[in-house]
């Protein structure tokens, strides 16, 4: 083997960061609870909705995976802003 030829891992090590977070952003997309969208991807409830959001979720994340697996956590997977307090109460 060439000393310039470079060995690369299957599965990134940012790959767990990716998909942290998965059932949360499906479920704000869908605006139900995370834990629906836990027993759906578990199988103890089915919802074609859940169903297709985690599939396209997925897709998504693999996708930035292969474009970019140095970099890919650092921009795909964002926290969700937090509403600020001023805003909380006007409402």
């Amino acid at each position: 083997m060439p000393a310039t030829h470079k060995v690369r891992s299957e599965h990134p090590k940012n790959l767990a960061s990716l998909i942290r977070g998965l059932y949360g952003r499906v479920a704000r997309r869908l605006k139900v609870d995370p834990s629906y969208v836990s027993r759906v991807a578990r199988g103890e409830r089915r919802s074609g909705d859940v169903e297709l959001a985690l599939e396209q979720e997925l897709r998504r994340i693999m996708s930035l995976v292969k474009r970019r697996p140095d970099r890919a956590s650092r921009t795909a997977v964002r926290p969700a802003r937090r509403k600020s307090k001023k805003l909380a109460q006007r409402k």
